[in-house]
């Protein structure tokens, strides 16, 4: 598709299985026969860990959908978890030849990096292969600064096999591939970053990257959002850190930045205005919030991040009133530590 005059199309289907068609497909069949579908987020109903299959799922029956309608494969970010008052849903990033003259609006870019060994995932190698990818969205998007970039969505590989605890390693590679896409936005020099790496220094952080990892994506899937010229149509995006998952004047602050009033709970208008909403946050390091122990280690059989993502997506449920949030949990380096990010991408009033 020409780059000269483009506007993104997001549609949302809800996801009640891992692998549903019914949804899905009906959302694909109302998309412009001249659209292309270059990304698809999705949250699935597993548990998000490494043993979950619900996401390997859903990108096998989606792929095999989206290829009865282009040739060409959308990047894919898939995140196992729907606790709380969260629900499973999938969203289809689109771009369509633009129905007005084209300005200043959201523009988005997505790239698959080529596979890599999962022996590098968490090492200083993996930076690297994370920003190599990063820049290719970011000019497959035609963006002609990374200061245009709000949000950049990415799903990375994570070790297949690992010493010590799963989280820990999968951790390590999620701050990898944050790091890498520093050097890209240009946050970080390549050096930097594998200093910090190597230093484990969570006090280096972005408001502008979500990373989820696992061993079943042997690539780095990459999809950047942001505000370029030679794009049109009525969608904007926002952003900004949260200090902590119950730091709900952040959320506020970025839906006003919309035009969205959370005062407490958007209207029934401005909830038809939210497209989505993307967030990402982490068990704080200490194991306390706003300074009470929250005894995220007290039930072995859960994962402290399903309970922050539980946590986070509930806040963000109720002050959007839409259950179908974005949310995962893991943010080393993505929002200050025991905080996080979060995104909203709305159309213009």
């Amino acid at each position: 598709m020409s780059k000269s005059a483009r506007e993104v199309l997001i549609h949302r289907a809800p996801l009640p299985g891992a692998a549903t068609k019914d949804g899905f497909d009906a959302v694909l069949s109302r998309l412009p026969a001249a659209a292309e579908i270059v990304a698809i987020l999705a949250k699935t109903s597993g548990d998000g860990g490494p043993k979950d299959t619900s996401r390997a799922e859903f990108v096998a029956a989606a792929s095999a959908l989206v290829a009865k309608r282009q040739a060409g494969a959308p990047a894919f970010v898939v995140s196992g978890g729907v606790e709380g008052t969260t629900a499973p849903h999938a969203l289809i990033v689109a771009r369509a030849p633009a129905r007005k003259s084209p300005g200043k609006a959201l523009a988005v870019g997505a790239a698959i990096g080529p596979e890599m060994d999962l022996a590098l995932a968490g090492t200083a190698a993996q930076i690297e292969f994370a920003r190599d990818a990063a820049i290719a969205a970011l000019r497959e998007g035609g963006f002609a600064s990374p200061r245009d970039i709000h949000f950049v969505q990415i799903k990375g590989p994570a070790p297949a096999k690992y010493d010590g605890p799963a989280e820990a390693a999968i951790g390590r590679a999620r701050a990898a591939t944050v790091l890498g896409t520093m050097v890209a936005l240009g946050e970080l020099t390549l050096a930097q970053a594998r200093h910090v790496l190597a230093k484990r220094d969570l006090a280096v952080w972005t408001s502008r990257v979500s990373v989820s990892s696992a061993a079943e994506f042997p690539c780095h899937e990459v999809i950047a959002f942001g505000h370029a010229q030679g794009w049109s149509g009525p969608l904007r995006i926002a952003h900004g850190a949260l200090a902590d998952p119950l730091d709900l004047p952040a959320v506020a602050k970025v839906l006003a930045k919309l035009g969205l009033a959370a005062t407490p709970q958007l209207s029934k208008g401005d909830r038809a205005r939210l497209v989505t909403c993307l967030a990402k946050s982490g068990p704080p390091p200490d194991g306390r919030l706003r300074g009470v122990d929250v005894a995220l280690t007290a039930d072995p059989t859960q994962s402290p991040l399903r309970r922050i993502r539980g946590g986070l997506g509930s806040l963000i449920a109720a002050a959007t009133g839409e259950p179908q949030v974005f949310v995962s949990g893991g943010a080393e380096h993505q929002g200050p530590p025991g905080g996080g990010v979060f995104a909203a991408i709305a159309r213009k009033r």
